[in-house]
Formats: structure tokens, C-alpha cells, sequence
């Protein structure tokens, strides 16, 4: 009888072991640098103006959270949730004096990776995914006064490539470089009338992640 207890024992400890270290889940937080090209838009009566606008974009943050689980030993799928803003000039037609604010983004992403085999602690991998935009904005400035422009519902894809360093089963870090994109959004006024169309929304992100597996 206590031998038969003793081996139920050890099959138990053993298959908790493996239960414990097979950290099926992650979690991974993230912040990067925002790149985004400069922008030519068609206003549509945006302060009494209507025709093409331009919009200078400077470099940005960006801020994310991603939940996901290992389905394989290579293979990988996550959701993730991200805020990013960029300080933004725009120059609507027949005004000269431009607007400062920023284009401003909640968006929601349903990715999957591929991770590759290597022999050190050191692992790249290849991305991509789709992305839904809770919310995209612009927000124009003048003389302490803010009117926003926005969007939501728009989809878009992303892709992305990046090095995994494994420090041990739990934790890792992450560098990424990641390509997004969302075309042809229309931005409207939030109090009143006036809209900004043919809106691409092409980001480029230099980010790190720190993951904890469980």
C-alpha cells in the first residue's frame, strides 16, 4: 500500500512539473518609438475651408499590452491593445497659419508568431496581424481651443519582425520593428460639422516588450 501511495506521489509531482513548466501563457507590455509619414487629407468644410490639407507629423510614443498563448512549440497567438500619438502641424487650404495638436490612436490587434529554433538564448521571429481601431484622432489647437476630428470601426493589418532573449522559462525580452497600416479612414468632426477624408494611417514602431510566460 505505501509503495502503491508512494509511486501515485511521484506521478503527481511529476506531472505538476510538467504542467508548471510548460508556461503556456504570456503577457507582455510594451513601449516604442511612433514613425509617421507626412500626410495629404481632403477637408470637407474644416473651418469654412474644403481641399487638399497638409499634416507634418513629428515622432512619437506608443504604449501596448498583449495577452497570448504558445500553441505550439514555434507558434504563437495573442491579443493586444495599444495607444499611440504623434505631435501633428496641419495647414488647411487658404489659411496660413497652421494648426498644432496630434493624431492619436486606441487600437485593438489579433496577432500570431512564428518563432524560429536556435541553439542560444538569442530566438527571431516573424509576425503579423489584424488590427480594429476603437479610435483615431486629430486634434487641431488654436489659442487654447481643441476641436477633434475622429474615426472608429476602421481595420487595418500590421506585420512585424523582432529577437527574443530568453532569460529563463519565465521571463524574456523582446526588440521589434513593426510595419501598420489602415487606409481610406474618415475623420469627423466630434461638436459640429466638418470632416477630413482619404486618411492612410501608415505607422512605423520601434518597441520593447518584457514577457512573463505562466
Amino acid at each position: 500500500m505505501n509503495i502503491k501511495l508512494l509511486s501515485f506521489g511521484c506521478c503527481c509531482l511529476t506531472l505538476s512539473h510538467v504542467c508548471v513548466a510548460k508556461h503556456d501563457w504570456f503577457v507582455r507590455p510594451y513601449v516604442g518609438l511612433s514613425q509617421m509619414s507626412d500626410m495629404t487629407l481632403v477637408a470637407q468644410n474644416v473651418e469654412s475651408q474644403t481641399g487638399n490639407s497638409d499634416i507634418q507629423l513629428d515622432a512619437g510614443l506608443v504604449s501596448g499590452l498583449g495577452v497570448g498563448y504558445v500553441i505550439h512549440n514555434n507558434v504563437a497567438i495573442e491579443l493586444a491593445w495599444e495607444y499611440r500619438s504623434n505631435e501633428s502641424t496641419t495647414t488647411l487650404p487658404s489659411i496660413n497659419s497652421p494648426y498644432e495638436g496630434n493624431i492619436a490612436s486606441n487600437l485593438f490587434f489579433l496577432n500570431a508568431y512564428y518563432v524560429f529554433n536556435t541553439h542560444s538564448s538569442w530566438q527571431p521571429y516573424l509576425g503579423a496581424g489584424v488590427s480594429w481601431a476603437q479610435e483615431v484622432d486629430i486634434d487641431l489647437e488654436e489659442q487654447g481651443a481643441e476641436r477633434s476630428y475622429s474615426s472608429d470601426g476602421d481595420a487595418g493589418y500590421q506585420m512585424f519582425a523582432g529577437m527574443l532573449f530568453k532569460m529563463n522559462d519565465t521571463w524574456s525580452w523582446q526588440g521589434e520593428v513593426r510595419y501598420g497600416q489602415m487606409k481610406d479612414i474618415t475623420l469627423n468632426a466630434e461638436k459640429g460639422a466638418g470632416e477630413f477624408n482619404n486618411l492612410d494611417y501608415d505607422t512605423l514602431t520601434l518597441q520593447l516588450s518584457a514577457v512573463y510566460h505562466f
